[in-house]
């Protein structure tokens, strides 16, 4: 094993950062990212260290919250023995406009750092 495999074992997985009002994509089954099967939804809460509650859309039922969704890539649904009683609560991942989101205001951030080093 690599020096930065052990370090990536070594690490907690650190669920990408969101706050209430991002975007998301639902999944009822954490193995099953097809993004035609995924459920709009929201955060609803600010987020626990590996948990969020989200607010899903769903034709048939209207809004639903869903509490303690864990994220898609969260090693626990492969190493931990009681993933499978969590799937009831699905899994989520950041919606594709949300991860541009994210990227627009990195870049903003980035230019703003520039441009007040111009200034200085």
């Amino acid at each position: 094993m690599s020096e930065s495999q052990a370090n990536e074992e070594a690490q907690p997985f650190k669920m990408p950062e969101v706050i209430p009002g991002d975007q998301i994509l639902f999944h009822v089954n954490p193995a099953d990212r097809n993004p035609l099967q995924a459920a709009n939804g929201w955060v609803s809460q600010a987020p626990g260290s590996s948990t969020l509650t989200v607010l899903i859309w769903s034709p048939t039922f209207g809004f639903i919250e869903k509490t303690s969704v864990r994220h898609v890539d969260d090693p626990f649904w492969r190493e931990s023995e009681l993933a499978g009683n969590w799937m009831r609560w699905g899994a989520w991942e950041l919606h594709p406009n949300q991860k541009a989101l994210h990227d627009v205001r990195q870049l903003l951030t980035e230019l703003k750092v520039r441009a007040a080093k111009q200034k200085a």
